[in-house]
């Protein structure tokens, strides 16, 4: 069994391009029982790499081995990914994996405290299950922080301990701009539904929310305005580029379209 990213398979198959032993490559990986891949979004637009993935994946296939995959989003919507690798994806069960409730979180922290031979006030307990609510890793986390500021500190765990380390993290954790997240900051601002500027409407404030989306992906996001038009609207790359012109037109002589945009680009750094 073998556990791996999508980051570093990719990684793993441009070193062996490097030093020319991409066959090595492939004959490993089509050696595994059960491979699981995490965070295969993160193959979107990496071409070869996928090509690659996809032969070691029909080879598994065929010889009845295990594929496991995950990744942030249902198959359907994973952008910049071959077809035929979308349509191998959906011949599996597909399950979502919801955030862990109170009650669970709160076992996973007993769990993880009793594997680790520690002792933690059942109100700490709760504290953190009501407070940390995102993922399993988060709650490790947070407790390995605890332990940690408890050792250097010379101070018990308790409730005043817990709220100091979570507050702390809390503040210092910025969340990472996506073209999602940008989408959705801008058609909320303007009260218009996502799905609303995928379509091909010309319509006036249709066309402006889609504009001001695929500039600030231009200034947050390290893509191509060729990836940015396939993500909104699938418009093409001068397309993208005539929206960005638009904008920053706008943003010198319209001071109210300038204080919408500096709104947004606010909500988007919280």
């Amino acid at each position: 069994m073998l556990y791996v990213s999508a980051h570093l398979f990719h990684v793993q198959y441009v070193d062996a391009v490097r030093n020319n032993n991409v066959n090595d490559f492939i004959h490993f990986y089509q050696t595994i029982d059960v491979l699981i891949i995490d965070d295969m979004q993160e193959l979107s637009g990496y071409v070869k790499t996928q090509n690659t993935f996809f032969h070691i994946f029909n080879h598994l296939h065929l010889n009845r081995k295990q594929l496991i995959m995950t990744s942030d989003r249902p198959p359907k919507d994973l952008k910049d990914l071959a077809e035929r690798l979308i349509t191998r994806f959906k011949w599996g069960l597909v399950a979502e994996l919801e955030k862990p409730n109170l009650e669970l979180r709160k076992h996973i922290l007993l769990d993880k405290t009793r594997r680790d031979g520690l002792r933690f006030p059942e109100q700490v307990i709760e504290y953190i299950a009501q407070n940390v609510t995102e993922n399993v890793r988060d709650l490790e986390g947070v407790v390995v922080s605890i332990m940690a500021h408890a050792t250097i500190y010379r101070k018990e765990v308790d409730l005043e301990l817990a709220k100091q380390v979570i507050e702390k993290s809390q503040n210092h954790e910025k969340k990472p701009i996506t073209i999602e997240g940008i989408i959705n900051k801008v058609c909320d601002y303007y009260n218009i539904s996502p799905e609303a500027i995928q379509t091909k409407s010309r319509k006036h404030e249709l066309v402006q929310v889609r504009q001001i989306s695929m500039y600030l992906a231009k200034k947050y996001l390290d893509f191509s305005t060729s990836k940015i038009g396939l993500y909104i609207g699938k418009r093409d790359h001068a397309t993208v580029l005539h929206a960005c012109n638009m904008v920053r037109n706008q943003l010198e002589v319209n001071r109210n379209f300038r204080s919408d945009v500096e709104n947004i680009e606010s909500s988007l750094q919280h």
